[in-house]
């Protein structure tokens, strides 16, 4: 599984405003979309008044990120960057063979 940073970004705050009600409703229905098989989202936070936000995820593809996004991007218009990102476990278990690649003489 690899991990995402997600951060996105409404085009206006007139945007965000509009996505305000339905995002509530999602989140108090218990949000279906976050968790689904090869999918998970870690954690969220939102920036409501500046109408963005970030989350970290674990999926086993891009196109799971994609497929979590979707009805978002569609409804909303909102723009998404993705990122793959490493844990700090991750990054200490993968240190020592990148340290000896950089090695090579």
């Amino acid at each position: 599984m690899q991990h995402y940073l997600i951060i996105w970004n409404f085009s206006t705050v007139a945007s965000s405003w509009e996505a305000c009600p339905p995002f509530a409703e999602y989140i108090n229905a218990g949000g279906a979309g976050d968790q689904f098989e090869g999918f998970e989202l870690k954690y969220r936070v939102c920036d409501p008044i500046a109408g963005r936000g970030m989350a970290i995820t674990v999926a086993s593809d891009i196109g799971k990120v994609w497929t979590h996004l979707a009805p978002w991007i569609k409804g909303f218009g909102i723009k998404f960057e993705v990122t793959p990102v490493v844990s700090d476990k991750e990054f200490a278990a993968m240190w020592p063979g990148v340290q000896a690649a950089a090695n090579i003489d």
